[in-house]
C-alpha cells in the first residue's frame, strides 16, 4: 500500500478475498487508518461500500461523493466522470471499494475512466468473497484465510469469558473446543457464538448449543451460517423481534442507536408492564442486550470498528451520556443483515425506487 514501485499512470488495485465473515472489511479498515497508512500522504481517503448491484452510475456518484464528503446531485455519467477526475487529477488517492461483487470487465472499466488521473502511489483497495472479481479488476489479490486453531479460541474465549478461562469448568473448556471447530475459522461466527455462550454457565446449557440440529443448516442451501442462526434462536422472543426489524436497513447502513430505539418504540416493541421503568429504558436494554451479543457493531466516523470488549467497558461505566447520544453510530455484518431477511420471512420488505419486486401478501413492514 505505500510502495512507489508502481510505475505506471495507472492506481496499483489490491484485492483482500475470502468468504463471508472471514473478516475482509475489519482488515480493509485497519489498513484504511493505519498511521503508515497516512505516512504515505495519501491526499485523498475515500471508502465506499459496493455489494451486489454494480451499477456504473450509482458507483461511480458514491465514490465522487465519498472523495468530497458531500451530497451530488448529477444527473448524467458525463458529469459525474468529469467532476471526480477534477478531484483525483494529480492527486495520490486511496479508495476503498468494500463488497464488490461485479464480474463484468466492461462495468469496471467505464468506473475506472476518471480513477486513472490520479498520480503514481495512488491506490484502490477492493474487498471481494471472489477471485474472479479480483482478476477482472486486473488486481493483485491477497487470500484471506480462516483462523487457525489458537487464535480461534482465543478470539472465542474474549466474547466468551471476558478473557478470563482460568476457572473454566474442564469439561465446558472441552465443549467449547468442539463449538469452536465448528465455526470453521470464521471470526464473525466465532464472536457470535462467544457473545451467546458468554450468559450461560451450565455444562447442560453448553451441550445444548453444541448438540444442536442448526449445525447442519446448509450454509450453501440458504446463505445463512449455522453459528448466527443459532444465536438468533437462542434470542429471548422480543429480541428477535427487534432484530428481525432490522431487515428494513440497507447493506452497510449506518445508523443511530437512538433512531432505531425510536421506531422500535413506535412499533410498540416493548410490551412492557414495568412500571419503573419507560419504554425507552426498556428499548435501551433491548439495544444493549443485542449489542452485546455481537448483532451489533459500533462504528466511528472514519468507519473503524472499535474494540467491542473496550465498547462495552466504556458503556458499563456510563460513559455515554444524553448528549452524545447522536454520536453512537452502528453497522450491521451483512450476513448479519442477511439472517435478519431470512428469519423475517417477508414480513418486512424493502425496495429501492428503480426496482420493480412485487410485496409479498404477508409484508407488514415497508
Amino acid at each position: 500500500m505505500t510502495s512507489n514501485k508502481n510505475n505506471s499512470n495507472q492506481p496499483s488495485i489490491l484485492s483482500v478475498v475470502g468468504m463471508g465473515g472471514v473478516g475482509k472489511t475489519t482488515l480493509a479498515q485497519h489498513v484504511f487508518n493505519d498511521p503508515k497508512v497516512d505516512e504515505a500522504k495519501f491526499v485523498v481517503k475515500a471508502w465506499e461500500f459496493v455489494s451486489d448491484e454494480f451499477d456504473v452510475f450509482k458507483i461511480s456518484r458514491a465514490i465522487l461523493e465519498a472523495v468530497t464528503k458531500s451530497t451530488d446531485d448529477s444527473r448524467d455519467m458525463e458529469m459525474v466522470h468529469r467532476r471526480l477526475g477534477e478531484k483525483l487529477t494529480g492527486k495520490k488517492f486511496l479508495i476503498v471499494l468494500d463488497d464488490v461483487w461485479n464480474e463484468n470487465k466492461t462495468k469496471w472499466e467505464e468506473v475506472q475512466k476518471p480513477l486513472v488521473l490520479g498520480v503514481q502511489g495512488s491506490r484502490i483497495l477492493v474487498t471481494t468473497r471472489s477471485k474472479e472479481v479480483a482478476s477482472t479488476m486486473r488486481s493483485k489479490d491477497h487470500s484471506l484465510k480462516q483462523l487457525q486453531e489458537d487464535d480461534c479460541w482465543k478470539l472465542f474465549a474474549k466474547h466468551a469469558f471476558q478473557d478470563d478461562d482460568t476457572q473454566l469448568d474442564p469439561k465446558c473448556r472441552k465443549i467449547g473446543m468442539k463449538i469452536v471447530k465448528k465455526c470453521k475459522g470464521l471470526p464473525l461466527a466465532l464472536k457470535t457464538m462467544g457473545s451467546l455462550l458468554y450468559n450461560k454457565s451450565s455444562i447442560l446449557e453448553w451441550k445444548t448449543v453444541f448438540q444442536s440440529e442448526i449445525w447442519e443448516f446448509s450454509n450453501e442451501c440458504c446463505g445463512i451460517i449455522p453459528s448466527l442462526a443459532l444465536s438468533y434462536i437462542h434470542l429471548p422472543s422480543h429480541l428477535k423481534v427487534c432484530f428481525a426489524y432490522c431487515a428494513l436497513f440497507p447493506k452497510d447502513y449506518e445508523f443511530k442507536k437512538e433512531s432505531l430505539i425510536q421506531l422500535w418504540m413506535t412499533e410498540n416493541f416493548t410490551q412492557c408492564h414495568q412500571h419503573s421503568r419507560t419504554p425507552e429504558e426498556v428499548c435501551q436494554q433491548y439495544f444493549n442486550d443485542l449489542l452485546s451479543r455481537s448483532f451489533f457493531q459500533p462504528l466511528d466516523e472514519n468507519k473503524k470498528v472499535f474494540d467491542m470488549q473496550h465498547f462495552n467497558d466504556v458503556l458499563s461505566r456510563s460513559v455515554f451520556q444524553q448528549s452524545d447520544k447522536n454520536k453512537e453510530v452502528f453497522v450491521m455484518h451483512d450476513l448479519l443483515l442477511d439472517l435478519a431477511n431470512y428469519v423475517g420471512g417477508g414480513l418486512y420488505f424493502r425496495c429501492e425506487l428503480d426496482q420493480t419486486e412485487n410485496i409479498e401478501k404477508v409484508t407488514r413492514h415497508f
